[in-house]
């Protein structure tokens, strides 16, 4: 989901990444109370961008990972013959 009013997301540290969310979940919180669907509808998509490139990095994570692993495998370790 592309929002050209949002900052490049990629740039942003975890940490930083981690309490706009937290930041968003209350704002989206307080709009919802307060019967601003619209704003609320806003926010969410903003939300969701977050989200994603929080799924993205720990996606990249996890591949680097298991990459990791499977390089340092028991393949050596295992003689049969």
């Amino acid at each position: 989901m592309f929002n050209p009013l949002l900052e490049d997301l990629t740039k942003l540290k975890d940490t930083e990444l981690e309490s706009k969310i937290s930041d968003l979940n209350k704002k989206y919180n307080i709009a919802m109370r307060m019967g601003n669907g619209d704003v609320g509808q806003q926010i969410a998509m903003t939300l969701e961008a977050f989200r994603m490139e929080t799924q993205r990095r720990q996606f990249e994570a996890n591949k680097k990972l298991m990459e990791k692993q499977k390089d340092s495998g028991l393949d050596g370790l295992i003689n049969v013959g």
